[in-house]
């Protein structure tokens, strides 16, 4: 039985040392897994094997990341079409770990971790929660998301008993009153959910005076977080919150330490790229796609997947101490940005940053209909006078979408939250 957890925790103890070791160290340990992965994708995919023959590659022809440009980068709807031959050949998938991604862009997607895989797709969240304060043998999380993305609070573990990784769950979808009694009678140390939802929380237990809930750390993900809404939640419950950017199929791709300069990338257990339109690297703090390769994905492996956000890269250090190259900034999905006649693309982080200074505005969604056909979806706060509103909206959206566009705003009691349990503030159109 306790052989059981002792490879677990050995993987972990491994997996926060490496994040001490120099940025030329992890890309030796970067290097040497992607080699691995390839050849044994190229031998043991289907997929991938026709992928490299389609383009004439083989896996000694990557002589390093340098040379990744070479093998065309997929998309989630290629894995979804693809899903035999996106397996291992030599994987025995009984034994593995199936997952679930949420469907934040209308495609679901299942797919697969050897038990080992899955280790470090888990212990790349564990430690990065370790090293902003959280205590693994003392600390009660609860985990704020959908059904299938938190843990059954019904369903212990044996360790957990003995105060071990003690995980409670929190469904989003439940009524606030419901999940505000959760809060109270989990009296977590730790919360973990969507940005959104944490905020409209804390706006309810400040509203309410309700005494009793004061987690020590909190952990946003899922979602982009604005500085409006990290600066509401410190606030409001006293902390100093972490962001983490993550995915199913990849585990943590980059987090926050308390410097909070940008994200480190994991470069241990992921190999990210930032790619412009045709292909090409982007340059520090320029915009760029997201592909991700997954070096721990044997069963169904992960390689350079166009995960559907844009980033911002500085390819610096942090003065932490700790080696890994920094994301600036994460700008979120392709399909939040507004995309306007000429081409311009706008930021959901731009639109959030001009509702920010809209006095009233409780939550808010922006969906583009046509080009120049917006609708926007407001909850208002109490004391706040509709028609004013409504004009400060159209006034600062013109700003930036221009006088030729068409702009309505309809008053809702709530905004409705994507199958995913997200909350998305801007929906662009098809």
């Amino acid at each position: 039985m306790i052989s059981n957890y002792i490879k677990p925790y050995k993987i972990f103890c491994d997996m926060r040392k490496n994040l001490w070791l120099k940025t030329s160290e992890l890309k030796e340990i970067q290097e040497e897994k992607l080699k691995t992965l390839l050849t044994h994708a190229y031998q043991n995919v289907p997929f991938y094997r026709r992928l490299f023959d389609s383009v004439g590659l083989k896996p000694k022809d990557i002589k390093d990341s340098n040379y990744l440009y070479k093998i065309p980068a997929i998309k989630k709807s290629q894995i979804k079409s693809n899903p035999k031959d996106m397996v291992a050949r030599n994987t025995d998938l009984s034994s593995c770990i199936e997952y679930k991604t949420s469907g934040s862009t209308g495609i679901n997607l299942i797919g697969y971790f050897t038990r080992e895989d899955a280790l470090y797709m888990r212990g790349s969240y564990e430690r990065v929660r370790n090293e902003n304060g959280f205590r693994m043998f003392r600390d009660t999380l609860l985990m704020i998301g959908v059904p299938n993305s938190i843990p059954n609070s019904n369903n212990k573990k044996l360790y957990e008993y003995f105060g071990i990784r003690r995980r409670l769950g929190l469904n989003v979808f439940e009524p606030l009153d419901v999940q505000i009694q959760v809060l109270i009678k989990a009296k977590p140390d730790a919360l973990w959910g969507y940005p959104s939802t944490i905020k409209i929380l804390a706006k309810v237990i400040q509203e309410k005076q309700i005494e009793g809930i004061s987690p020590r750390l909190i952990f946003t993900a899922s979602e982009v977080l604005n500085s409006e809404t990290r600066h509401f939640i410190n606030s409001a419950f006293n902390v100093e919150l972490f962001d983490i950017y993550g995915a199913w199929e990849t585990g943590c791709i980059a987090w926050e330490c308390s410097n909070h300069a940008g994200y480190h990338v994991t470069m241990d257990t992921v190999l990210i790229e930032f790619i412009d339109g045709n292909g090409d690297r982007v340059n520090a703090g320029e915009r760029g796609s997201v592909v991700v390769t997954n070096l721990h994905s044997f069963a169904m492996p992960i390689i350079r997947y166009a995960i559907g956000d844009f980033a911002i890269p500085s390819y610096e250090e942090c003065s932490c101490g700790r080696g890994g190259y920094l994301i600036r900034e994460i700008e979120g999905r392709y399909d939040d940005f507004i995309r306007l006649r000429d081409g311009q693309l706008i930021s959901p982080l731009t639109i959030e940053a001009i509702m920010e200074f809209i006095p009233g505005v409780s939550e808010f969604q922006i969906v583009q209909e046509k080009e120049d056909e917006f609708v926007v979806y407001v909850v208002k706060m109490d004391g706040y006078n509709i028609n004013t509103i409504i004009e400060e909206i159209d006034r600062e959206f013109r700003k930036i979408l221009g006088d030729n566009v068409s702009i309505s705003t309809n008053f809702l009691n709530s905004i409705p939250r994507a199958q995913s349990g997200k909350l998305r503030s801007v929906i662009s159109m098809p």
